[in-house]
């Protein structure tokens, strides 16, 4: 049984409630969204003109300026390059130290409903076009973007934060389909490829890790509205397993123990140099890891299914 499982029907109301409180009450941050759509025609620039993309478009968090807070991610989607072109796309992009944190999708690469949903939700960026006020941005969204009727705010930003999570978790598929490939061909490759494929198998478990804790930060954003002050990456995850007065536990305590495994690896990952990285370690999480995504799937279903509204939270 989880630990949502464990809350009363009362206790789930209230938790509603509370988080409705909350979305009502969040501010627009103007100053904030002029400086993110700057970056955002920095990026479109590079990317047009250096790397000779077709088209640039923004999705994500910056289609959506209420909540959009100094920790959210700006998430750009470019067409018309290679996949090693992205790869250096993405590094260069990395060392724009723009204040943000930048998610660089070559959709080229996607496929399927997470393809669609950016395709849906995209904001082109046209070349050459100079950075305009972001309320003239917004105008073609909004109804999205701006509820007209003060009742659609609560169910609006709660299937928004559905859909970030699930869109999430589709990238990380990705990434669990690539560590499997590499598992299938260490069976039979030479001993001096194995450890290049090793490498890349930590990377991306790491990555792996990665994408959960930025799904855990929006939580802590948009529906605790606080991020840990100290020890950050290890309290988030202990963030995760609390009950709250906006929300039931995200996470089972089981599932932070085996999470708070793969953070310590991916410590290790980004510290330590390939050939210092004891590659068995790699293995057994690699080995796991399915197992492992297919728990927090389910706490996370589990979570965004108990913020839907029941016929009790309608009556005040």
């Amino acid at each position: 049984m989880s630990k949502i499982d464990q809350i009363s029907p009362e206790q789930l109301a209230s938790c509603r409630k509370q988080l409705e409180r909350r979305w009502k009450s969040r501010k627009i941050d103007e100053a904030l969204l002029e400086h993110a759509w700057q970056v955002v025609y920095e990026i479109a620039t590079f990317l047009y003109d250096e790397l000779g993309a077709t088209k640039v478009a923004v999705f994500g968090s910056l289609t959506e300026p209420i909540g959009f807070t100094k920790s959210s991610d700006i998430d750009i989607a470019v067409w018309g390059i290679s996949d090693d072109t992205h790869t250096k796309a993405y590094d260069k992009v990395l060392d724009m130290n723009t204040g943000f944190k930048i998610d660089l999708i070559n959709i080229d690469m996607m496929k399927g409903s997470f393809r669609e949903r950016v395709q849906q939700q995209a904001i082109p960026i046209k070349k050459e076009e100079h950075p305009t006020i972001w309320k003239t941005i917004y105008q073609h969204k909004q109804r999205n973007v701006f509820p007209i009727k003060e009742t659609e705010i609560y169910e609006m930003n709660r299937k928004k934060l559905t859909q970030r999570i699930n869109d999430e978790l589709v990238k990380i598929e990705d990434t669990l389909a690539r560590i499997q490939r590499g598992l299938e061909k260490l069976k039979v490759v030479h001993v001096d490829v194995a450890e290049f494929i090793e490498n890349t198998i930590a990377t991306d478990l790491a990555n792996i890790y990665s994408g959960i804790e930025r799904i855990f930060e929006r939580i802590a954003n948009e529906v605790d509205g606080s991020l840990p002050r100290s020890r950050w990456h290890k309290n988030l995850l202990e963030q995760m397993t609390r009950q709250r007065p906006e929300r039931p536990p995200v996470i089972s305590d089981n599932t932070a123990l085996q999470l708070e495994k793969l953070l310590n690896f991916r410590h290790k990952v980004n510290n330590i140099y390939g050939k210092e990285l004891v590659y068995e370690n790699t293995l057994v999480h690699a080995e796991t890891i399915d197992e492992l995504f297919e728990k927090i799937s389910h706490d996370l279903k589990t979570f965004t299914d108990s913020l839907t509204h029941s016929k009790e939270d309608i009556k005040e």
